[in-house]
């Protein structure tokens, strides 16, 4: 068990980051690319104060999506955020960054982590349900879709019950590194990539609109 704890949280982290890294750019590459060639005249007077607005109307929200379904949007900023903040304050992580590069940054008290892991889980119980129960959006999920809702979830399941030591905690410890491995690792090939293609989508969909006067949503 303690080699499978090495091999977790040593040469699987540098692979995860490694190929976080590279495919993440290979994908915005690829992606530019491949629009160069197929819809080149978007670059034509690419209008950015346009492609900026059209971003923030979806992060503050504003745009028409939030306002026809207000609660799949307030569910949605929850998932975001509450994943967003565990992932970057949780004290034990910024302890990691620390060991390893000597950087570190606030943190999150734990008992405001462990609150928020909870609010994690249940938003993401109700995105699971919407798939599984609500008939529109159930016809158009995949198995890849529950696949990336599964590597999602996980590594906070598993912090979650190694953090209150329910179970065997070097088990669950070495299932929550692995998995949040994982979970890296897939981001590039995955839909998750839409936590920085977002972006670059929506930038290119808000210049264009503005060309066309129609608004930046």
């Amino acid at each position: 068990m303690e080699s499978v704890y090495e091999f977790v949280s040593g040469p699987m982290v540098w692979i995860a980051f490694t190929i976080f890294i590279v495919g993440s750019i290979a994908r915005i590459v690829m992606f530019y690319n491949l629009s160069r060639q197929k819809d080149a005249i978007i670059y034509k007077k690419f209008k950015s104060d346009w492609a900026l607005k059209s971003i923030l109307h979806f992060l503050l929200p504003l745009n028409i999506t939030a306002r026809t379904n207000p609660v799949v949007t307030a569910m949605g900023f929850v998932y975001h955020i509450s994943f967003l903040a565990i992932a970057i304050l949780l004290s034990a992580h910024v302890v990691l960054w620390e060991q390893a590069w000597g950087v570190s940054w606030w943190s999150l008290p734990d008992a405001v982590a462990d609150w928020l892991t909870v609010i994690f889980l249940l938003a993401a119980l109700f995105f699971i349900l919407r798939r599984a129960f609500v008939p529109r959006v159930r016809i158009l999920t995949t198995g890849v879709d529950w696949l990336v809702m599964t590597l999602a979830v996980l590594p906070f399941i598993t912090g979650f019950i190694a953090y209150h030591q329910w179970l065997d905690y070097e088990l669950m410890l070495i299932l929550h590194i692995a998995s949040a491995n994982i979970l890296l690792m897939a981001i590039p090939v995955t839909k998750l990539s839409h936590m920085y293609m977002f972006f670059v989508s929506r930038a290119v969909t808000g210049s264009d609109f503005g060309k066309r006067a129609v608004g930046a949503w």
